[in-house]
Parts: C-alpha cells; sequence; structure tokens
C-alpha cells in the first residue's frame, strides 16, 4: 500500500465565531472519522495547523527571504494535514470521499508521498 497525504484547506476565519457547541461538533466529526479509519488500518496520522498563513521561504540571488505570505490576501489556509494508507488514487479518493471535512468545506487536495 502506498501513503497519501490529505492537504485540509479552508478559508480564513472559517471556524472564527463559532460557539463552543458548534465548534466541538465539528471536532467530534473528525474524531469519529479518524477512528474508524484507524481502526480499519488505513489512518497512518495528521495534524491540524494553526490558522494562519504561516511563513514562505524564498531563494533569491544567493540569499533567503522570508515572507508572511506570498499573496497580498490570503484567501486559503491549510488547517491541516493527514496521511492515509490506500493502493492508488482512486482507492485514496474513496477514502477521503466520507473525510468530514467536505461537510465543513469544501475541498480536499490528495497527494500521494513519494517513498524516496
Amino acid at each position: 500500500m502506498a501513503q497519501f497525504a490529505l492537504l485540509l484547506p479552508h478559508t480564513p476565519g472559517r471556524y472564527d465565531g463559532l460557539d463552543q457547541d458548534a465548534y466541538m461538533a465539528i471536532i467530534k466529526d473528525y474524531i469519529a472519522w479518524v477512528e474508524k479509519l484507524t481502526a480499519d488500518g488505513v489512518y497512518q496520522g495528521g495534524h491540524k495547523l494553526v490558522s494562519e498563513p504561516g511563513r514562505v521561504l524564498a531563494a533569491r540571488n544567493g540569499t533567503v527571504e522570508v515572507h508572511d505570505s506570498p499573496l497580498a490576501e490570503v484567501t486559503e489556509i491549510l488547517g491541516g494535514i493527514m496521511l492515509i494508507a490506500a493502493d492508488d488514487y482512486d482507492q485514496a479518493v474513496e477514502i477521503a470521499r466520507s473525510h468530514p471535512h467536505l461537510k465543513h468545506n469544501d475541498r480536499i487536495e490528495i497527494r500521494k508521498v513519494d517513498g524516496v
């Protein structure tokens, strides 16, 4: 089996203003999905990222520049990454279809992990 990364983007401020109950309902959806895939031997790990654009390093003329964001206005934040095991992209897509991120956001990017 290969390993695939699920990249979980969301719009900035997506979770701002949610009351505790609404936020916990979302978290419970994610936890239930992870627990099921862990029991199935598919879930490999993951991390929620802080809701900020982070930093971008760029090599320029022998120096390294550090920027807050590549865009003047960030339209999307990478909110987390998860790793799953699947035979191929088709199976990874089928697994990701059930991810609660698609209930609470609009997109997941799937990338195959290079085994080098």
